[in-house]
Order: structure tokens, then C-alpha cells, then sequence
């Protein structure tokens, strides 16, 4: 007679979402740094042609998984489903280390309604996994505007069970009280609560949600397999059929390349240039930089054409002698882009010549 199989409890997943630059990587990484979440499997998706997110996140390799490129919604949500199944078969074959939680990093541009679908509604997820939670962070001094401008934004919030008003120690009492008040407006079923980094993480994922999730407004937001739970047929009109909104056509990820080691003199040159000649269309900017005469790489972090101060790489993933920027650029022409990505390279090839 065979054994019984073995019955895994369902798994909670967290997803995490929020606009370009809200702080969901450092989010993540101050969660996984509490022994409570030890045994997380990360799953990070991104806009653009490079990955780097999963490099960021303070992980084991084995434990951070890397979806293909491209906005993690709409038919990409089909990657989150084969991506989830695969990891379960995974664990069962011990070629990943078991874990216990999993926690998914949207793109900043994803539109939720997709992947709630195939977390709730999907069978061969369902019997593995439950949805735990959906988590937006909201950029405390950017929120505002971002939420006016960019109706990604707005349904990324819509679809929170918690909201979390990141960066607070960069904004006014006065500005995350209005943003609060804006916040409240668009989903006011969520809590909210306020985080900046180097305060404990781990309750954000671990407290409990509102028992109620909430159904944003207008129903025309939700699309696909959630539409005949939420939303009726007749609200459908040929805006709606652009599932990412007027702001996605005009969004563009390019890549910045250098070959060689810089100074830290062309590193300025390069922040500089960029935020000169794009400003706030640098919507979200990431990179790893390599520094002569220094063995580590430095992570490169800018946010509409705001470059924090590059720290150093904790782990090594690659040969520390060439430098890329990834780049989400909003209403930039692939002209305009290319211009640029000349006057770099014959700038800091200068600089090469003449320190």
C-alpha cells in the first residue's frame, strides 16, 4: 500500500507594489533581515531589459527568483503562475531550499488586477497558496504628485490592503498629511502606516489586513478574470482596453552601458548630464557602478532626476570593470535618449584622458 502524499499547508504570499522609486526593494530587505522570515522566497519582477532588483535584495541567491523582463501584469501574470508552480515542484524536489512564505515585487508600473486573479482565483495556485496581503508603498514627499500624474499609481494604491507612506523622514508633516487625505480618496479601506528605513519591517507583513478587501473605484480599473466579480461588461470603453493607462505609452526603459571602470569624477559627470538634460522625466534610475581601484560596485539609485549618494554592493555578482544605468524614462524619444548616450560616452572618455 503506498504512503499518503505529503499535504503542505497553503502558503501566505505578500505582494508588494508601489510606484518607481516607493522603496519596495529596501522594504523587502529590511523584512528579510528578521528571523521570522528566514525561510522567504523572494519573487522580483522588472520594467526594463536588465534585471537588478534581485541583487539588491540581502538573500541567498537560491531563495530570490527572477521573472523575464517586462511589466509583471496583464499577460505577464502568466509568469507569475508558472514561476509559483515551478517552485513548489522545486522545493519537492529539494533543487530549492524550503521556505515557508513568498513574498512577489511588482514592477513599479504594474497594474495589480492580473495578478490578484491568479492569486485568488487560479486553481493550480490556490491549492499551494493564499493571497496574505497587497502592500503599496507611497513615496512620502513624491506621493502626491505621483498619485495626480500617473494612474498606475493610483490603482496600485486602489488594490492595497495596507498602505505604507514610505521615506517620511524626506516630507513635511503638513505633506503626509494631505497625501494621507488623498490616500484615504482613492482606497479608503486599507490602513495605513508609516515606515522609513531602519525601523522594524517585519510587522508591515506579519500584522494582520483588513478583513475587508477593498473594490476601487472606478470598476472600469479592473480588468480580466476579476472583472465579472467586481465590475460590469458596460463600463468598458476603448480607454479601458489600454490596461496600463495614457502615462505607460509614454514610459521607456533604456540601458546605459560603460565598458570601463570610472572615476568618481565621471560618475558625476553621468548623474549630472542625466538629470540636466531629462530632470523629473527620469521617472526611476538604477545601476551597478564600478569604481577604479576599488574592488566593490557601487548601487546607483535615482528617483524624477534625484540621485541619492551610491553605496557599496554587499555581495559581488559580477566582474567589477564595467558600470550600467538602467533607466525609466518618461516621454523621452529614442532620439533624445541616443544624443544623450553620445555626449556620455565622449564626456567621460575625455575625462579618461584628462583626470
Amino acid at each position: 500500500m503506498n504512503a499518503p502524499a505529503v499535504q503542505h499547508p497553503r502558503l501566505p504570499v505578500d505582494l508588494i507594489t508601489g510606484f518607481l522609486g516607493s522603496g519596495k526593494t529596501t522594504l523587502i530587505n529590511a523584512v528579510l533581515r528578521d528571523p521570522a522570515f528566514a525561510q522567504s522566497m523572494v519573487i522580483v519582477n522588472e520594467f526594463g531589459s536588465i534585471g537588478l532588483d534581485h541583487l539588491l535584495i540581502s538573500s541567498a541567491e537560491d531563495n530570490v527568483v527572477l521573472l523575464e523582463s517586462g511589466c509583471l501584469c496583464c499577460a505577464a501574470s502568466g509568469s507569475l503562475r508558472d514561476t509559483l508552480i515551478d517552485l513548489f515542484a522545486s522545493r519537492t524536489s529539494a533543487r530549492v531550499p524550503d521556505f515557508k512564505r513568498i513574498i512577489v515585487e511588482t514592477s513599479g508600473l504594474a497594474h495589480p488586477a492580473p495578478l490578484l486573479a491568479t492569486l485568488l482565483s487560479d486553481s493550480a495556485v490556490t491549492q499551494r497558496c493564499e493571497l496574505s496581503k497587497v502592500v503599496t508603498l507611497v513615496d512620502a514627499a513624491l506621493g502626491f504628485e505621483t498619485l495626480t500624474r500617473y494612474v498606475e499609481a493610483r490603482r496600485q494604491v486602489g488594490f492595497a490592503d495596507r498602505l505604507v507612506i514610505s521615506k517620511t523622514d524626506t516630507a513635511t508633516t503638513k505633506a503626509i498629511t494631505t497625501l494621507r487625505a488623498q490616500l484615504g480618496q482613492i482606497n479608503g479601506h486599507a490602513d495605513v502606516v508609516h515606515w522609513q528605513q531602519g525601523q522594524p519591517a517585519a510587522p508591515i507583513l506579519t500584522a494582520k489586513a483588513p478583513v475587508v478587501r477593498p473594490v476601487p473605484a472606478p470598476a472600469a480599473w479592473l480588468r480580466g478574470p476579476l472583472r465579472a466579480q467586481y465590475a460590469d461588461d458596460a463600463v468598458a470603453n476603448e480607454q479601458d482596453a489600454d490596461a496600463h493607462g495614457a502615462a505607460f505609452a509614454q514610459v521607456s526603459s533604456k540601458v546605459l552601458h560603460i565598458d570601463a571602470a570610472m572615476c568618481w569624477q565621471q560618475y558625476a559627470l553621468l548623474t549630472s548630464t542625466l538629470t540636466q538634460r531629462f530632470g523629473r522625466r527620469v521617472l526611476r534610475c538604477k545601476g551597478l557602478v564600478a569604481i577604479a581601484d576599488d574592488a566593490r560596485r557601487w548601487v546607483v539609485q535615482g528617483v524624477q532626476g534625484h540621485f541619492s549618494a551610491p553605496t557599496p554592493l554587499a555581495h559581488s555578482h559580477a566582474s567589477p570593470k564595467n558600470s550600467y544605468l538602467v533607466c525609466i524614462l518618461e516621454s523621452v524619444t529614442q532620439d533624445e535618449w541616443d544624443d544623450v548616450a553620445v555626449l556620455l560616452s565622449s564626456s567621460i572618455e575625455a575625462l579618461s584622458h584628462n583626470p
